[in-house]
């Protein structure tokens, strides 16, 4: 097993700065601490690795669970808490090793506060910002104060990090450079099962994405998180070819105000044989790994 080194930074502020060692980034805002890289990685892999893409509509909340180990990737949007709590709790989830916000938008991280304050976590990670974008959101202070209520620290997302998560390995690929949006400045993550491997890309865009292939991160997967709800702001068709994914997941709400997800984002998904599966349809998506093979269910046929 892989032990977590960390190095604790104090945390003054919203705006305290650090510096990261990962592509010559800028000053950015720091909260927390930070993890130093684990090094081991688990091999074997004798269990069923389970991602569920929970229908909260045109918002993000997935959950990861493999063996005893468990990943909350965002929480929804306000008033979405109480209902990733349950479901949580109604697999089994009582604490939570890792859980991601991936960025500060309120579909995202609006039904966090509810999840710390109600769900024991380990370790929480999330980008560093730059100052000028750091939200003064009433939503991003509620998440700030139920973080300081719990005393629970923010990790920062440092691309090239390694978590084990059971059998898998939960891998940071991104933010891959210093981007001057909130979406862009997304936590994008791998988890690698055996010889199967998913990606979660929040709401990273096109700048982003140029950023992990500039990056040369390997990204190849199995199945990716559609970016953005599937908007066209993102998946440009350079990146979904270097990822090479056989299943998509697009996170979206019925008949949402944005029209997510967009005609050219399917039509690129099409054009290139990916099965993708939405929730607007499906409802909540489940894909469960043996570490070679990957089944899928959805909540509505």
């Amino acid at each position: 097993m892989i032990s977590k080194k960390r190095l604790t930074i104090l945390r003054s502020g919203f705006a305290a700065l650090i510096s990261l060692t990962v592509v010559s980034l800028c000053s950015c805002s720091c909260f927390g601490r930070q993890t130093a890289k684990p090094s081991a990685i688990p091999t074997s892999v004798g269990s069923l690795l389970e991602v569920h893409i929970i229908d909260v509509g045109n918002a993000d909340a997935i959950l990861v669970y493999n063996r005893e180990d468990s990943l909350l990737i965002d929480a929804g949007e306000n008033g979405d808490g109480d209902d990733v709590v349950n479901f949580l709790r109604s697999h089994g989830v009582e604490s939570l090793d890792y859980a991601i916000a991936t960025h500060p938008d309120a579909d995202h991280i609006g039904g966090m506060d509810t999840v710390i304050e109600e769900i024991p976590i380990e370790t929480f990670i999330m980008s560093n910002l730059p100052q000028s974008i750091i939200p003064k959101t009433k939503t991003y202070s509620d998440l700030m104060a139920a973080l300081d209520g719990k005393d629970l620290d923010i990790t920062p997302a440092q691309p090239g990090d390694s978590y084990p998560l059971g059998d898998a390995i939960l891998n940071i690929l991104g933010p891959a450079g210093v981007f001057n949006s909130t979406n862009s400045m997304s936590v994008v993550c791998r988890v690698d099962h055996g010889t199967r491997r998913f990606l979660f890309m929040g709401d990273a865009e096109k700048d982003a994405e140029d950023g992990l292939m500039a990056s040369k991160a390997n990204l190849k997967a199995d199945f990716i998180k559609i970016g953005h709800h599937g908007s066209h702001s993102s998946s440009q068709e350079r990146f979904i070819k270097a990822v090479a994914p056989q299943y998509a997941a697009i996170s979206c709400g019925a008949k949402n105000r944005y029209k997510h997800p967009h005609t050219q984002t399917l039509e690129l998904l099409s054009m290139l044989k990916i099965v993708y599966y939405r929730t607007d349809i499906f409802g909540t998506i489940t894909l469960v790994s043996d570490g070679s093979k990957i089944n899928i269910r959805t909540q509505k046929n």
